[in-house]
């Protein structure tokens, strides 16, 4: 069998296990406050869960990592109404993001403590961690009266191989010039105002290339967010803090210095999905670029 043919039965087998285990990453418990439990049957499968109560729950991960929060609000009565809420999360006790969801019930998820209740839809939040010990500290919000309830799943960064393919949006714009390395890379802007709809074929993955247009007003640091849709719903919300390179330069625009880019993995399931990607900081323009292996 020659080496080109070996490749392609190793890359299908390797898409096959990835994609078929989209959710495979690693349930981490609370190092502090993670007494109190909530187990719920989704899909047949017992998930656990963790409310977050007055004391808040307390993470410490050593990363690189990316981290995804699944939560859920529970809910007394189904008006068949959306039901919204929220928490925070404080990165190293210093980066604070407030984290807003509305869902309906889903009916299919019950409770084993709370038979008689129901619980939304899940809202999905993502975060990567650089390299380092991190503490992760999730607070309730005062605004809810019921908890919310939390598991958070960790997932090294994947390498699902060389062969890829360079996506660009449905909807013509133009591109801008990134010289990087003595590289010159074409991005997309992409802002809260004029998002960006991406057409991807699947089973395969899309790759979110991202870096943040710094001016004169910013730091040497910020963060930003990048929120994906497929049609109405919200497929997750990536959380990214980033700084000045001095690696990199849009030649038509002196007055802008791109961030370091960051990045962010979309499972494409079997077919043709249309997906949205917007920023979800207002004022805040960010680069992207989109690879499907």
């Amino acid at each position: 069998m020659n080496q080109t043919a070996y490749f392609n039965i190793f890359l299908y087998f390797f898409l096959v296990v990835f994609l078929l285990n989209p959710l495979s990453g690693r349930l981490i418990k609370p190092s502090e406050n993670g007494e109190e439990k909530e187990i719920l049957v989704v899909n047949s499968k017992r998930r656990l869960y963790y409310p977050i109560k007055s004391e808040g729950l307390i993470f410490n991960i050593k990363g690189p990592m990316r981290l995804e929060f699944i939560s859920r609000l529970p809910v007394l009565r189904d008006k068949s109404n959306s039901y919204p809420f929220q928490y925070r999360i404080v990165l190293d006790d210093v980066d604070t993001i407030n984290v807003k969801h509305k869902y309906k019930v889903q009916k299919s998820i019950k409770s084993v403590q709370h038979p008689k209740h129901s619980y939304t839809y899940s809202g999905n939040y993502f975060i990567n961690l650089d390299e380092g010990q991190h503490k992760v500290e999730l607070i309730e919000s005062s605004k809810q009266k019921y908890p919310s309830l939390v598991r958070v799943l960790t997932k090294e960064f994947e390498n699902p191989g060389k062969q890829k393919k360079i996506l660009s949006p449905t909807v013509h714009k133009s591109f801008v010039s990134l010289k990087s390395n003595k590289k010159d890379i074409k991005y997309y802007e992409c802002s809260s105002v004029v998002p960006l709809k991406i057409e991807a074929t699947g089973r395969n993955i899309l790759k979110i290339m991202s870096r943040l247009e710094f001016n004169e007003s910013m730091g040497q640091e910020e963060s930003y967010r990048i929120r994906v849709r497929e049609g109405k719903k919200v497929l997750g919300t990536y959380f990214f803090n980033t700084e000045r390179s001095s690696a990199s330069q849009i030649l038509e625009r002196p007055d802008i210095v791109p961030g370091k880019w960051r990045s962010c993995e979309i499972i494409v399931p079997k077919g043709i999905h249309s997906y949205t990607v917007e920023i979800a900081d207002k004022e805040k323009t960010v680069l992207t670029r989109f690879i499907l292996y």
